[in-house]
């Protein structure tokens, strides 16, 4: 019987490790951030980045922004330090396989694609998106985030059709957030 005592104390011990784990995972995970500014230069909201098990996971909470359906890339420079020239600093999508544009094209996606997002009439956007093209640090070769020259987000004025080289006819792009590990 002391035996048995012995082992549920183990098995209970145990089990409260993995709680624990579980409950500290969270905070262990790698994160990155982006603050969004508009063509004015004004702040209209942030996203949190999370590596996750083949791929990373995108919280957005935008504001300010003109509603209706837009596009939102993973851009490949993490710049947005030229907002009266309409972001192009950021580059274009994050894409080192060459891959043509859109999540529809029969030989897609590049890795900076990601589903349009929709604008509420009061201008704001509460959305998880995920991306299995993407990794923070580059993890199972996927396309990296965080390198030497960073990444942003770019969100356009026109909805992505997916398809249409080379951005899906998104048009000018509104807003830009640059991408950095959080801290």
């Amino acid at each position: 019987m002391r035996g048995l005592a012995a082992l549920i104390a183990v098995v209970a011990l145990a089990g409260l490790g993995f709680a624990l784990a579980a409950a500290l995972a969270p905070d262990m995970q790698d994160r990155a951030t982006a603050d969004f500014i508009n063509l004015d230069g004004d702040p209209v909201g942030s996203a949190t980045l999370t590596e996750a098990p083949g791929g990373v996971l995108i919280e957005l909470a935008l504001h300010g922004l003109p509603p209706g359906a837009r596009a939102i890339h993973i851009h490949g420079t993490g710049t947005c330090a030229d907002p009266d020239e309409g972001f192009v600093a950021s580059g274009g999508h994050l894409n080192p396989g060459g891959h043509p544009h859109g999540l529809m094209h029969p030989e897609g996606p590049d890795a900076g694609d990601l589903p349009n997002i929709v604008v509420g009439d009061d201008g704001r956007v509460a959305v998880e998106l995920f991306s299995h093209l993407v990794s923070l640090r580059g993890a199972e070769g996927r396309a990296t985030i965080l390198d030497e020259d960073g990444a942003a987000f770019v969100i356009h004025e026109n909805r992505d059709d997916h398809l249409t080289q080379p951005i899906g006819g998104a048009g000018a792009r509104i807003a830009c957030g640059v991408i950095r590990a959080a801290d």
